[in-house]
């Protein structure tokens, strides 16, 4: 059985397709064919993948705009939809616009903030870095946009969810 996705990505649209297999997954991606393993952690959300013979560890935070994935250290901010959903986000105008919360995946105190208010950011732009568990993350916005509000600054302790940034939509996003 397949199923097909659209996953968002920075200012990327990529068809995905994933085939389910005995022994894994076959996973298309605008046209390339990966093969795929992956094995759970228990109750944990990191999951061991091998991707086409190469192994990564990779765990996922849901998201205010989407999914946090990080990937052997690297980290995305990914939205996944199904090709109806969006058909259906295309067709409202849905896809981009508003005003953005650039959020902290995780609880970790707030290193840089990169931006200031009236400034212009670029769809997956780093708006600040945060630490958590001795590890700098750079957060990026989704859409992009100028900075309305800076909710935070260096130093600052902050939760999982925690806004960051405020964007105004860009019309042209």
């Amino acid at each position: 059985m397949s199923k097909r996705y659209i996953v968002h990505t920075g200012d990327r649209d990529l068809e995905a397709t994933v085939v389910e297999h005995e022994d894994g997954y076959e996973l298309q991606i605008d046209g390339k064919t990966l093969r795929v393993d992956s094995r759970g952690g228990g109750a944990s959300a990191t999951r061991s993948l091998i991707i086409d013979g190469r192994a990564y560890e990779a765990s996922t935070l849901p998201g205010r705009d989407g999914m946090n994935v990080y990937v052997s250290g690297d980290a995305f901010l990914v939205r996944v939809t199904d090709e109806l959903w969006a058909r259906a986000e295309a067709e409202a105008g849905t896809g981009g616009g508003g005003d953005e919360n650039v959020v902290s995946p995780m609880p970790g105190s707030v290193v840089k903030i990169l931006v200031a208010e009236g400034q212009t950011v670029a769809p997956g732009e780093t708006v600040a870095v945060v630490e958590a568990m001795k590890m700098q993350n750079e957060i990026t916005a989704v859409r992009g946009g100028t900075v309305n509000a800076v909710k935070v600054g260096p130093g600052d302790v902050v939760e999982q969810d925690t806004v960051l940034v405020v964007l105004a939509g860009d019309p042209e996003s």
